[in-house]
């Protein structure tokens, strides 16, 4: 696979991952008067804005940054109550678990968009979208439609060449058709 195009659409994918996870988590921290398309809409803009910030030198940089903007577009877009410093604490807390490795609501939507990619690349039918995109579902698509076609592409371009690699791998005997591929390279 081209590592240049995947790379890019990996970190596109992240950000609509990001993203996601920013919205459930701000849902589900302040509870109704956000649960709308205009507040998610406000959420995807600040933090797609910020991961396409290259000069910021530190990725917890980034998620402190954005962790205030998000609270900003809360007070901003919540006129029914104010939020209390406590909440307030509580939402900027759960913001900055994001950036740990193990997130759990991040690494959930990772593996439906990692499924979902996995079932468009063998799929003529229709798939379902995963739970818990519902606001960036065109973001999610756009980024698999690039994928699915980069995956297309390969395949056309280099399937005759793993065409008699692939069955030996599949059957258990990986490792002869692993080594006679270093043997034609030498």
């Amino acid at each position: 696979m081209d590592m240049g195009r995947y790379s890019v659409l990996s970190k596109e994918l992240s950000a609509v991952v990001f993203a996601a996870s920013c919205i459930l988590i701000l849902q589900n921290g302040v509870g109704p008067p956000v649960q709308h398309d205009a507040f998610a809409n406000k959420v995807r803009v600040v933090v797609y804005q910020l991961c396409s910030l290259e000069y910021i030198s530190h990725p917890r940089d980034l998620i402190d940054h954005m962790a205030e903007k998000l609270l900003d577009v809360v007070k901003e877009t919540n006129k029914t109550r104010t939020l209390t410093d406590d909440e307030c604490d509580k939402i900027r807390s759960m913001l900055k678990q994001l950036s740990a490795i193990e997130n759990p609501v991040y690494v959930l939507l990772w593996k439906r968009a990692r499924m979902y990619f996995t079932s468009l690349s063998g799929s003529t039918s229709a798939i379902t979208p995963p739970d818990g995109f519902s606001v960036c579902m065109s973001d999610l698509q756009g980024v698999a439609s690039k994928y699915t076609h980069l995956v297309s592409y390969n395949r056309g371009v280099f399937g005759p060449f793993y065409a008699d690699l692939i069955p030996q791998i599949m059957s258990g005997d990986g490792a002869g058709a692993a080594s006679s591929t270093r043997d034609t390279d030498s």
